[in-house]
């Protein structure tokens, strides 16, 4: 699964609350440990007929579920079901049998105790009406007239329960098969083989049944229906197909063309073929997550397709390879309990890097996994810190985060460094044999990569698994000429013990240190394990340059403190991307004018885009008129990601030639949706008088997924002008593009943030579209209140908080209404201070008052 979420409509407003909130416990006031569930009968095939009524949001079916007994005796079954109306029980063969249902379990009980080792089949008939999760129909509305008839499933993390009765956990696999029928000409596709299609004219149905004959966990089931075009492409006769809505096929190549390229590079790569007889993928409407990597069928959101323009820079193939490697990390193999749900999403997402660079390139892939850690980095510091395996949350969905997603994958790029390239492939080759349609956990790989390789590897995982953080490094250097003598010191400057219950250690790695010498390079192999180390090394001439941990490897943060020749020689010269960002890092941080000329000169010449664009990142936080002359000099680099930071960095100078350029940019248009975006956003950061008029014409921009007006929106909210209240209200109302209305309810309540009370047009708006059906819409108004930080939203949360059923939004509740009452707190304590002060001025006062009046007396010889 993968949170799409619109992240680049959100990523901004919600990095500015986490820094207003600073690092809090990750575990919420209802967590608790959580264990996986007992399984006193062991699930070996599911058999779903359902009755689809599309037009009244229902379904009638029967869930047949064989099970084998486990324990000694087994007197009865337990499923999980919500909502629904059960009208029999029966073991199939056998009697009707009796039971109890109090709306959340389902419990039915055997005539005659099964012993272990024995099967049977029990079948619930059912109903369920317009379920509150699990199962969504999609429907157009006088609002929203283009919107297509759809009925999609999203079953993790347990919500199979709320459409059929099931054992809703993931250390349980079994074979599926699903028999439903749907009014014609809708097409139905599910996990596994089409083995008929039946349609029985005069009723004017159709039946699809599917068969998934290899076991698999209840939350990768999946449903989806709806009027589809179809494309299919053979890969070693494995049908690899996509299907979105008539109409948007051309979009659908562009998202999904490379994925038969990923089944090859995939299978090639683990040395263990693509383990299912099919790979679909399926473009829905209104999806709650960006994809779903439901077994051999993933749901994506249509938010991935997208039109010529947009495909300068922007692809959908971080999310179709995150979702297809899943099909090895997630489906063949699944965690046994959540906690461990990074063995699922972490391979995911770094697999989703690694077909990056076999597509892009080394220098693509670096840059890649340099975002993610910037991603963690940011959570890690101003949200939370965590370990990535933990079982104390409040929903499963809790651990979801950047530590399971992005942290993972940047573990698991160590591990390959620690390992060794063929020490690492071949243990994933046997960890995905031996536990091949099984459950793990963690344990299971680090006994997977000792029985391939004989590594013990304990300590690493001790310390990047089950311990928060990460180093952070500081690297001086010093060089003596007579006796060709290199000193290095390394500290490791983080924080460590324990804080909000989390563990950060000093962490032990090996670290390559290269030194680039007038004639060829010198590596030396180190060990960093103390607060402090100092290494002394015999070179035969003095370096050029140094890089420690060449390659970035590590997950780290890193202070270079070196002479300013060798950062800006290894910004010139260092083949090594990462090297050359971090040396600008470290230039920026000398903030001369002679540094801020040769990160010009590396912006102006260098061939990698997104070193570009950390420079320029490096160039706006100066706020120097050099800085900001160089970026007004680039503004047209030839990579459009390059000149999306270009723009984004004039934001931060708050002068009339900034907001010219990008009035420009905004005004005459840009190949990029997204350089539009940014130079929008970025000119409201200006905060000059010419943007407001600039940024209410550009409202009128249409472009895809609301790219340019998400940056107009942002960039109305940093001017913080009452009078673009009504302009953004406008862009809420039922029937506006849904990213657009996401995007101005933000910017809503960043402006009332900034306001004393906060207006209450903005209270009342946001408050009213809490109780609106779509998760995307309730996150977008939570998002927006933390901004706003109105105690008057507090009783529309509490209610909110009650109420949901979606694991996000109860998260973000909580969230929310920690903030409001934090900000509160520190506002009333600020207003507390200022009453006293003024009480001790008004005493003062009269204090001086009164001496003046003494003095003014005539002399008695008395004294004061």
């Amino acid at each position: 699964m993968q949170e799409l979420y619109c992240r680049w409509a959100s990523e901004h407003f919600t990095a500015q609350q986490a820094r207003r909130r600073g690092r809090r416990s990750y575990a919420l006031a209802e967590a608790k440990p959580h264990f996986a569930p007992d399984r006193p009968c062991d699930v070996s095939h599911i058999a779903l007929t359902l009755q689809l009524d599309i037009v009244g949001q229902a379904v009638t079916g029967t869930c047949a579920t064989t099970i084998r007994a486990v324990q000694e005796t087994v007197s009865g079954l337990t499923l999980d079901a919500v909502d629904l109306q059960v009208t029999q029980v029966r073991q199939v063969g056998g009697a009707v049998l009796p039971y109890t249902y109090d709306g959340q379990r389902l419990h039915m009980t055997f005539p005659t105790p099964l012993a272990r080792d024995t099967s049977a089949t029990v079948a619930v008939d059912y109903h369920v009406s317009k379920p509150r999760a699990g199962l969504y129909f999609i429907a157009p509305d006088a609002a929203y007239p283009h919107k297509p008839v759809q009925v999609w499933t999203q079953c993790q993390d347990e919500d199979a329960r709320y459409w059929f009765p099931c054992f809703d956990a993931p250390n349980e696999k079994a074979t599926t098969e699903m028999t439903v029928t749907v009014p014609q000409p809708y097409f139905v596709l599910s996990n596994g083989a089409l083995l008929s299609t039946t349609p029985d004219e005069a009723a004017g149905t159709i039946t699809y049944h599917w068969l998934q004959d290899q076991p698999h966990t209840t939350y990768l089931m999946t449903m989806v229906v709806g009027e589809f075009s179809e494309r299919t492409e053979l890969v070693n006769g494995l049908p690899v197909q996509w299907y979105v809505t008539p109409g948007r096929e051309d979009d659908g190549q562009r998202a999904f063309g490379d994925t038969p390229e990923m089944v090859r590079f995939f299978s090639d790569k683990l040395r263990v073929p693509y383990p299912w007889n099919k790979y679909a993928q399926v473009a829905v409407n209104d999806f709650i997550f960006g994809g779903m990597e439901n077994t051999s069928a993933t749901t994506q959101t249509d938010l991935t397709l997208h039109d010529a323009r947009a495909h300068l820079d922007f692809s959908s193939n971080g999310l179709v390879a995150h979702e297809l490697a899943h099909q090895w990390f997630g489906d063949l193999l699944t965690c046994k309990h959540w906690s461990h749900a990074w063995l699922n999403e972490g391979f995911a997402t770094y697999f989703d890097a690694l077909f990056h660079e076999h597509h892009q390139g080394q220098d693509a892939f670096r840059y890649y996994m340099h975002q993610n850690a910037r991603t963690y980095f940011r959570e890690d510091a101003e949200v939370y810190r965590r370990p990535i395996v933990t079982n104390v949350y409040q929903e499963p969905i809790d651990l979801f985060d950047h530590h399971l997603y992005e942290k993972g994958a940047l573990v698991l790029h160590m591990l390959r460094y620690v390992l060794g390239e063929e020490a690492f492939w071949h243990s994933l080759e046997h960890y995905l044999t031996v536990n091949r349609h099984q459950v793990v956990e963690t344990v299971d790989l680090e006994r997977a990569i000792e029985a391939a390789t004989g590594r013990n590897l304990q300590r690493f995982f001790q310390q990047w698994i089950y311990q928060g953080g990460h180093p952070e490094y500081e690297v001086t250097y010093a060089w003596e000429e007579a006796s060709h003598l290199a000193t290095v010191t390394v500290k490791q400057t983080q924080k460590t013990g324990t804080e909000h219950n989390v563990e950060t250690p000093l962490f032990d790695m090996p670290v390559t240190l290269l030194f680039a010498l007038p004639d060829g390079e010198q590596r030396f192999p180190l060990r960093v394990h103390e607060q402090l180390h100092t290494f002394h090394l015999v070179l035969p001439a003095a370096p050029r340059w140094l890089s420690f941990d060449p390659g970035n490897a590590i997950l780290k943060r890193l202070k270079l403190k070196l002479p300013k020749d060798l950062l800006i020689a290894q910004l010139q010269h260092d083949p090594d991307i990462m090297g050359r960002i971090y040396a600008a890092e470290a230039v920026g941080e000398l903030g001369s004018l002679e540094a801020v000329a040769s990160l010009r000169q590396a912006l102006e010449h260098e061939a990698f885009w997104g070193v570009q664009a950390e420079i320029a990142r490096i160039l706006g936080k100066l706020h120097t008129p050099a800085a900001l002359e160089a970026l007004l000099a680039n503004v047209a680099l030839s990579h459009p990601k390059a000149r999306r930071a270009v723009v984004t960095a004039l934001g931060e100078f708050k002068e009339e030639r900034a907001a010219t350029a990008l009035g420009s940019v905004l005004q005459h248009g840009d190949a990029s949706y997204f350089v539009e975006s940014e130079a929008a956003a970025a000119l409201g950061k200006t905060r000059q008088a010419t943007a407001l008029e600039i940024l209410q014409q550009a409202t009128a921009k249409t472009s895809w997924n609301e790219t340019i007006r998400n940056g107009v929106f942002r960039g109305l909210a940093e001017l913080h002008e009452e009078s673009t209240i009504p302009v953004l209200q406008a862009f809420t109302a039922y029937g506006q593009p849904p990213l657009a209305r996401y995007a101005a309810l933000r910017a809503l309540g960043v402006i009332g943030g900034e306001k004393d009370p906060a207006p209450e047009a903005i209270v009342d708006t946001l408050t009213a579209m809490l109780d609106e059906e779509h998760v995307r819409t309730r996150m977008a108004v939570l998002d927006a209140m933390e901004s706003l930080h109105s105690a008057k939203t507090l009783p529309a949360l509490e209610r909110l908080r009650a109420r949901d059923l979606d694991g996000r939004i109860k998260r973000r509740v909580e969230e929310v209404i920690e903030s409001i009452r934090s900000a509160r707190k520190q506002t009333d304590e600020v207003q507390q201070l200022r009453d006293d002060f003024q009480a001790i001025r008004e005493e003062n006062k009269k204090l001086l008052e009164r001496l003046e009046r003494l003095e003014a007396r005539p002399s008695s010889g008395a004294t004061l």
